[in-house]
C-alpha cells in the first residue's frame, strides 16, 4: 500500500474544521458581493477607474449596456438547429519512451435538433514526430505549446464542421474551453505563440464568415473577473496602482459562480468584456473580442452555474445569442447540467492507457520493420512491470 491513510487521519479532521470555518467566511463574503451588486452605479468615475485598470493590465469585467445584475428568462429553442461540439485529448511526448511524438486526438459530434436523424460522431488523430515539431527552438516542446496546438486543432475542426452544414438552418458551434487562447509560455517561445494566436484569431473569423455562431462553455468557473469590478467599483477614486487592484479583498475565495447562484433555472446574466490584456489588445483588433455571462442550468434546489464566452459579433446579433443561450441550457437538459454534445465528444477525444499502449507498440513494430531498435528508459520499464502487477491485482 503506498498511501497510508491512517497517517493523515489527524490532518483530515483538522482539515474539516478549517474547511467549516472558511465556509461561514465565505457566506459573509457573498453577502456582501450581492449587496455591492445590488447597489452597483454604471457611472462617469467607474469608466474613469476601469480605463486607469486596464492599462495597470487589470483582467477585470467591463459592463455592457446590460445592468450587471439583472437576468434574461431561456428563449425558446428553434425547431430546427445544427449543434456542433469538439474537444481534443493528446499525448505528450515521453523521454522514457522508444521514440519521441505527441498525439491529438479530437472528438466531434454534429446533434441535428429537431430532427430524427441520429447524431454524427467521429474522432480524429494528429500524430506529430518530426523534428520542427518536437524541436520547435532546438529544445524539447513544453506541454502549453502542445495545449495550444490542442485547442487550435479543435477549433479548426468546428470550422471544418460549419462549412458542412446545411446554412439555411441555424448552426451552433460548441468547445468545452472559453475562447481566450491561453499560453503559458516562455520567452523563447512568444515568436511562435504570435504565429498560434494569429491562427486561431484567422479561426475564428472564418467561422463568422460561415454564418454559424460559436461558444465556449466552462463548467464550475474559477474566474472572478465580475468580482474585480465590484472591488473596483468600491474604490473612492482613480487614486490606486496595480497592487491594490490585483487583490479581490473583501471578496477573496468567492467566484463570479458563486455571485450569480440567484439565476433561476435557464436564466442567463448580464454580458460583460473579458478585460484580459490578451483580449484587448489582440482579439479585439481582430474583430473577435471575447464577451460572457453566465447561465444556470440546473434547478432551483441544484443550480448549475456555467460560463458561457462569444465573440462580440455574436452578442450583437439577438438570434445568434438567444440560439446559443437555449441550446445550452436545452442540451444540458439531458446532459446533467452540463452540454450533452460537449459530454459525447470528450467521451470521443479522450485517449485511454491501453489506447496508448497499442499505439506505443504500432510505433514499435514499425520501428523494427525498418531495423530501428530502441528500448524504453530503465524507469519506464520498472513503472510498466509495478503498473501490471496493480493492474493484476485488481482483476
Amino acid at each position: 500500500m503506498g498511501l497510508e491513510l491512517n497517517k493523515v487521519t489527524s490532518d483530515v479532521k483538522a482539515m474539516s474544521t478549517t474547511l467549516a470555518s472558511k465556509h461561514i467566511e465565505i457566506q459573509d463574503k457573498h453577502k456582501t458581493a450581492k449587496n455591492t451588486l445590488e447597489q452597483f452605479v454604471n457611472d462617469d468615475l467607474l469608466q474613469q477607474k476601469i480605463t486607469k485598470a486596464i492599462s495597470l493590465n487589470w483582467t477585470g469585467a467591463i459592463p455592457t449596456k446590460e445592468p450587471i445584475n439583472s437576468s434574461f428568462e431561456c428563449p425558446a429553442q428553434p425547431q430546427i438547429a445544427n449543434i456542433i461540439a469538439t474537444d481534443g485529448s493528446q499525448i505528450y511526448p515521453d523521454r522514457h519512451g522508444k521514440a519521441m511524438y505527441f498525439l491529438i486526438n479530437t472528438g466531434s459530434i454534429v446533434f441535428s435538433h429537431g430532427s430524427n436523424e441520429a447524431p454524427y460522431c467521429s474522432s480524429q488523430p494528429h500524430l506529430f514526430y518530426q523534428d520542427h515539431d518536437i524541436y520547435p527552438n532546438g529544445s524539447l516542446i513544453s506541454n502549453a505549446i502542445i495545449n495550444a496546438k490542442r485547442d487550435i486543432i479543435e477549433l479548426q475542426e468546428l470550422s471544418k464542421l460549419a462549412t458542412r452544414e446545411d446554412q439555411n438552418n441555424p448552426t451552433v458551434l460548441m468547445l468545452d474551453n472559453g475562447l481566450l487562447l491561453y499560453l503559458g509560455l516562455q520567452t523563447r517561445e512568444n515568436s511562435q505563440s504570435a504565429e498560434m494566436l494569429q491562427e486561431y484569431l484567422d479561426t475564428l473569423i472564418k467561422i463568422e464568415s460561415t454564418g454559424a455562431c460559436i461558444a465556449g462553455v466552462i463548467s464550475r468557473p474559477r474566474a472572478a473577473n465580475v468580482l474585480r469590478l465590484l472591488k473596483l467599483h468600491d474604490i473612492k477614486d482613480t487614486s490606486f496602482n496595480e497592487d491594490e487592484i490585483r487583490s479581490l479583498y473583501p471578496y477573496n475565495q468567492l467566484t463570479d459562480r458563486m455571485l450569480f447562484n440567484f439565476l433561476r433555472p435557464g436564466e442567463r446574466s448580464a454580458i460583460f468584456v473579458n478585460a484580459s490584456p490578451q483580449n484587448l489588445k489582440s482579439y479585439m483588433p481582430a474583430g473577435q473580442k471575447i464577451m460572457f455571462f453566465y447561465v444556470n442550468t440546473g434547478t432551483i434546489n441544484e443550480p448549475v452555474i456555467l460560463r458561457v464566452e462569444v465573440p462580440e459579433w455574436v452578442t450583437q446579433q439577438p438570434d445568434k445569442l438567444s440560439i446559443i443561450h437555449s441550446s445550452i441550457v436545452e442540451q444540458s437538459s439531458f446532459g446533467n447540467g452540463y452540454p450533452y454534445v460537449l459530454m459525447r465528444s470528450h467521451e470521443l477525444a479522450v485517449v485511454t492507457w491501453e489506447e496508448k499502449q497499442y499505439l506505443d507498440q504500432m510505433i514499435s513494430n514499425s520501428m523494427h520493420k525498418n531495423q530501428i531498435y530502441t528500448e524504453i528508459s530503465k524507469k519506464a520499464f520498472g513503472k510498466t512491470l509495478t503498473n501490471s502487477a496493480k493492474r493484476r491485482h485488481r482483476r
